[in-house]
């Protein structure tokens, strides 16, 4: 209604505003504001539009300004009364009786000076009003993007009769865009009553505090029975917000909806492995700290705004003092965070991290910053790409990788200028996906165009990428990654690829291996020789049984002799 007025706090579709300093503040409002005004007298059918030309708080009165009709002038100059209302596009307010103090005007217009009315009568419009769930109403929506397609959880914020609320996790929020048809909307009331009805995501944001992300649905559907059941649900949670709200000595029979007494269908988050596992992992909790916030970003660039050069600075330096304060632990602690981010933020992170790692030498802290600013989100604008490249599945054709190219470009002008100079731009994120030979993109450089923190962070960016799963083929083991680049011609820098081997070697930190006693393990430390002095056992395969054991030094010789990296067959088998 009013972006700053107290009014916002209440939420009824019909309201009677009786206090004095809100009836002033109602009226401040409306001289800047785009609602329609008109005065109407008692057993008239005629409206006469006024506008709000001087509002005088001392003396609690206003002056409306009117077009010089001459029945207009007729009437109040008898001194009638008459009533004011106001329009906007989804209410209506409606004032008390008010009586004309004095007239003036000159030429083509009248000046009604009156007290300001003893109170207001707020009526928003049905199809626009919207039932906010308050705290203690849960209602768990379940949402489906296309006919066969997995289910996403979230919570119902707020109903009307055009579309609703929802609140999903940063993560989630990633599978939706603006314009996107959703399949299914399923809201599960307490009762275990449900809903269903489909729609179209209108807009996304983030909630104030970040926690997590609004999604604005329209409903397909407008015939009137379709309507005349949202209505009911509405009522029915406005209903339950006043019982909630409504003083001890005025009690409230509540909404069937939320009777404590039916049998509730809660859908309480699934424990995924890691969340079962004892919480006891260093710098977990710092990462996926910096994950979200990134994750954050992420969405508001979805959401058509830019990314902010500042916060990418300050998450980039808490994720170096973390490199500082214990490198291998923060190495560990990328590859356990992956279940609870997004394959974008997971990958800039990691990209982040292993350039710093491989490049600070004598660059100054705050060149370290921005590299790693840019390292993070070098991939983001692949969150702008056309719905059908963003979510292709399966190899792409010439075509296709055309349009995947553009991601750059889109991101170049939807990042903040201020905080990152222009030659860290430059180098890592314009040229991280350049190569030597000059087959990468988007500008095709080649040779001596490419300076060593370029080259540098396309090795690692093209490492990274193919250790993860996609669409079209498994993770790479590192030996076939290494064997790869090495095999790639001219297109990668040998001196940059030898860099990276020797810094990360065969059994990288975050990678699974097996050992010759028939034991498959994660990666936690590396010795000075680059073998592991620390793991998490998590599987026997002579009887194929799950474990969940930490062992280091010494420990290691029960595990029999190291045989090397091998694939993840089972998703369960996560690094923690």
């Amino acid at each position: 209604m009013f972006p700053d007025s107290n009014l916002n706090v209440s939420k009824a579709r019909h309201l009677d505003i009786g206090a004095p300093d809100q009836i002033v503040d109602t009226f401040a409002d409306l001289i800047s504001s785009d609602a329609r005004l008109t005065i109407r007298f008692e057993d008239l059918d005629v409206q006469y539009p006024v506008t709000l030309a001087l509002l005088d708080r001392d003396l609690h009165q206003c002056v409306l300004r009117a077009s010089a009709l001459r029945d207009l002038d007729s009437l109040l100059t008898q001194r009638l009364p008459f009533y004011l209302d106001i329009q906007y596009s989804s209410m209506t307010m409606s004032s008390a009786m008010m009586r004309p103090l004095k007239i003036g005007g000159q030429g083509d217009w009248l000046d009604i000076r009156a007290a300001l009315p003893v109170s207001l009568k707020l009526t928003r419009q049905r199809n626009l009003f919207r039932a906010t769930l308050e705290r203690g109403m849960k209602v768990n929506m379940l949402m489906t993007a296309q006919r066969g397609g997995c289910e996403v959880e979230g919570r119902l914020v707020d109903l009307s009769i055009g579309g609703c609320l929802i609140a999903v996790s940063v993560n989630d929020a990633i599978n939706f865009q603006i314009g996107m048809p959703l399949h299914r909307l399923r809201a599960v009331f307490p009762n275990s009553e449900v809903f269903d009805a489909s729609g179209c995501v209108r807009h996304m944001r983030c909630s104030d505090d970040n926690s997590d992300v609004l999604v604005g649905i329209v409903f397909d559907a407008s015939l009137a029975d379709f309507e005349r059941k949202v209505w009911f649900y509405v009522r029915e949670i406005e209903r339950e917000a006043v019982r909630l709200e409504a003083p001890i000595e005025r009690a409230v029979a509540p909404s069937r909806l939320f009777n404590e007494g039916s049998a509730a269908l809660e859908m309480e988050p699934l424990a995924s492995p890691q969340e079962e596992a004892p919480v006891s992992l260093p710098l977990f909790d710092n990462v996926k700290s910096i994950a979200r916030a990134l994750g954050v970003q992420l969405i508001n660039l979805q959401a058509g705004m830019s990314l902010e050069t500042a916060v990418l600075c300050e998450q980039s330096r808490m994720l170096l003092s973390l490199l500082q304060e214990d490198r291998q632990a923060l190495l560990y602690a990328l590859a356990c965070v992956e279940p609870h981010s997004t394959p974008l933020v997971c990958h800039g992170l990691s990209v982040a991290v292993r350039l710093a790692d491989l490049e600070s030498g004598d660059r100054t802290t705050d060149q370290i910053v921005q590299m790693m600013a840019c390292a993070m989100v070098h991939d983001f604008g692949k969150i702008l790409l056309p719905e059908e490249v963003r979510l292709h599945q399966g190899s792409m054709d010439d075509a296709m990788l055309s349009h995947l190219h553009a991601h750059v470009e889109l991101l170049r002008f939807r990042i903040e200028r201020d905080g990152v100079s222009s030659d860290m731009r430059r180098d890592v994120l314009l040229s991280i996906n350049e190569r030597l030979d000059g087959s990468g993109y988007p500008r095709a450089l080649k040779g001596h165009s490419l300076n060593r923190l370029a080259r540098m962070a396309a090795v690692v960016d093209a490492m990274d990428a193919m250790s993860r799963a996609r669409s079209d083929r498994p993770a790479w083991l590192p030996l076939d990654i290494y064997r790869h680049i090495f095999n790639a011609g001219s297109q990668f820098d040998t001196a940059s690829v030898n860099r990276y081997v020797k810094r990360y070697g065969f059994t990288p930190i975050g990678s699974l291996v097996a050992f010759s006693s028939g034991f498959q393990a994660w990666v936690m430390r590396l010795d000075a020789r680059g073998q592991p002095s620390r793991v998490r056992v998590v599987r026997e395969l002579t009887h194929n049984k799950r474990m969940n054991q930490m062992l280091e030094g010494e420990e290691l010789v029960q595990l029999g002799s190291l045989e090397g990296c091998v694939g993840r067959h089972d998703s369960a088998m996560t690094p923690w």
